[in-house]
């Protein structure tokens, strides 16, 4: 294998590693945010629970 065929692999491949891993931080950072809304909404609820009784 050449050198410029090497370098082509190795920067293909750091490029899929950082897409994987931002993909990945973007996944967690969408799953963070409907986490926080569905506890909002609950605690919500419950708020308006306790008032109505």
């Amino acid at each position: 294998m050449d050198p410029a065929t090497a370098k082509t692999l190795v920067s293909l491949l750091l490029v899929l590693a950082i897409v994987t891993f931002s993909l990945f931080a973007f996944e967690m950072f969408v799953s963070e945010i409907l986490r926080d809304l569905r506890a909002g909404r609950a605690r919500r609820a419950a708020r308006e629970g306790a008032r109505t009784e």
